[in-house]
């Protein structure tokens, strides 16, 4: 932490905030330890750097401020630190951690007394006490960690379980239909690969599933998952499990319950033909071309399942969880986001791998992106077919995927397609702006950046890139924001609503009027109205400026009257 912060922290402290309420992940406040005997007074102050030292290098490493009282407010609240000696509390902390932690310890002299920084670093490793405690920093404080948890600390780390062995496993584990599966799915995702013309056992090899361990040829974990005899599998690793549900109109017990503890190319494999026959394709026409949009696009599943697969967390005993329902399709992985990622971010935020060996393996069959796409992928298919984006919720340790299965946009998905047919190349920023417009009436540089999950000022560049060619721009008060351009709402069947936009003035709706009477060639009271979204008499008065300046003319009578361009 920097010395400004720090400092600005002993302001609060001092004028209107206790210690406490200062106190994070990375901070902690202490008085610094007293006592009538100088051996108590080292025993005590040598075992708070230990404690504190540990925690912060096994999270993400944080600052000890000794000399302040965490509970009082104002100048007092700065007992300060006697009798220390620097170099002394470093090699306390040397030496009285395994394996050892190096601290930089600053002194900042205040007027109340002295207090001492003690910044320690994250750590690649696990560290623990020389007494063999393990801490580690959650939230404010400071938690023990048990054996049971330590494995989750390690992948925390990067320690990669999948790339890890069993004793009991060997080589004579490897079921030979599950390589030729494995040589299937190259030949499907990576038909050039020249990974096709090696030997089972060198093609096992190339891709990590076999390794040279401690001089020996050992079975990865990530190659038990794969290509491991089913039985193998079962014993050594009962969590690889996937968990399949169909629910009816009744979600609360399931028709059809399917449980797989197999290798996990052919656990995907059933999944999908689980799916399918439940899973009803609608067809799009325009002109001369049928599109099949299916409720639930294979690739987009797929990409989701992998995902699961490929990220889920291992150290834990739950099981992935695939539930089909007549509208939605939840897809629920053990173990919470990490490195970073958040529901808010994931599909912009750089690819964490939980599980590298396992994701390598995938990336080189070619069912995964090297690059972190599937996100991306999934958005840009299911916009593209006029559906809901899918969505990314983390519920209690787990990750979810939920794709909607509603009432897809079909003019939306015919106006995409049209588009990209006439060579319009679409970005996905576009697909999902649009999208959002079709369900709002504007959109500011604010909400483009949640929808985007990007910073505001890139959302604002997306925005005046698409302005001129399917938005236009209005406001000046709240700064601007964005609607359809006619032309847009017209391709995709809302001739009606131009603008919803309240206080436009008289001239500006005029101008929406004229805009829409250019596009379509006439105009009605009740069409008036739903462009401008103004009154029937208001409709009236705006009809009868554009008569007097024969701009349009009276046809028809009664209910049947309209407005032609003159």
């Amino acid at each position: 932490m920097k010395e400004s912060k720090i400092l600005k922290n002993l302001t609060q402290i001092k004028t209107n905030t206790p210690a406490h309420a200062l106190e994070t992940q990375h901070l902690d406040f202490k008085r610094f330890p007293i006592t009538s005997s100088r051996e108590n007074h080292k025993n005590k102050l040598s075992s708070l750097l230990r404690e504190y030292a540990v925690a912060f290098a096994n999270s993400d490493g944080g600052t000890l401020l000794l000399g302040i009282e965490n509970n009082i407010i104002g100048p007092e609240a700065t007992t300060g630190c006697q009798n220390y000696n620097i170099e002394e509390m470093r090699r306390m902390i040397f030496d009285g951690t395994r394996p050892p932690i190096i601290a930089e310890i600053e002194e900042l002299l205040q007027p109340e007394g002295m207090v001492l920084a003690v910044k320690v670093p994250k750590s690649a490793r696990i560290h623990s006490t020389s007494s063999g405690k393990k801490y580690q920093r959650v939230g404010t404080e400071n938690r023990l960690i048990f054996p049971e948890d330590e494995t989750n600390l390690k992948v925390a780390k990067g320690y990669d379980y999948t790339a890890g062995y069993m004793l009991e496993v060997g080589i004579d584990s490897i079921d030979p239909l599950e390589v030729s599966r494995l040589r299937n799915w190259i030949e499907k995702y990576s038909p050039g690969s020249e990974s096709l013309g090696l030997d089972d056992i060198d093609l096992l090899k190339s891709l990590g599933i076999i390794q040279e361990i401690e001089g020996e040829e050992r079975l990865t974990i990530a190659g038990l998952m794969l290509v491991g005899k089913e039985q193998a599998s079962k014993r050594h690793l009962p969590q690889n499990e996937i968990i399949y549900f169909r629910f009816g109109e009744n979600d609360v017990d399931p028709i059809q319950s399917i449980y797989m503890k197999m290798p996990l190319l052919r656990s995907i494999e059933k999944i999908w033909d689980f799916i399918e026959p439940f899973n009803s394709v609608h067809l799009i026409k325009d002109a001369f071309l049928e599109t099949p949009i299916p409720s639930f696009p294979e690739d987009v599943v797929r990409e989701a399942i992998l995902n699961a697969v490929v990220h889920r967390d291992y150290t834990l005993p739950d099981s992935i969880y695939v539930r089909m329902f007549p509208e939605r399709l939840e897809i629920s992985s053990p173990g919470s986001f990490i490195g970073g990622v958040t529901p808010h971010n994931v599909l912009t935020h750089p690819p964490v791998r939980r599980n590298p060996l396992l994701a390598e393996i995938f990336q080189h069959i070619g069912a995964v992106n090297r690059g972190g796409l599937g996100v991306d992928r999934m958005y840009r298919r299911l916009l593209s077919y006029g559906k809901l984006p899918p969505e990314f919720p983390e519920i209690d340790g787990a990750v979810e995927v939920i794709l909607k299965n509603g009432t897809f946009d079909e003019a939306m998905a015919k106006f995409i397609g049209k588009k990209a047919r006439e060579g319009y190349g679409w970005r996905l920023e576009e697909l999902i702006i649009l999208h959002y417009l079709r369900r709002n009436d504007d959109i500011s540089a604010k909400e483009a950046s949640a929808i985007l999950q990007r910073s505001q000022n890139k959302a604002s560049e997306t925005l005046s890139l698409m302005e001129g060619v399917f938005l236009e721009r209005f406001g000046t008060g709240r700064g601007p924001y964005y609607q359809l351009t006619h032309e847009t709402l017209y391709s995709i069947g809302e001739k009606e609503k131009y603008t919803r936009i309240k206080g436009l003035s008289e001239e500006q709706k005029l101008q929406l009027l004229k805009n829409y009477i250019e596009t379509n060639g006439q105009i009605t009271n009740e069409e008036v109205r739903g462009v401008c979204g103004v009154s029937r008499y208001q409709a009236v008065r705006l009809i009868q400026k554009l008569t007097r300046e024969n701009f349009i003319e009276l046809k028809g009578k009664g209910r049947g009257a309209y407005y032609e361009k003159y």
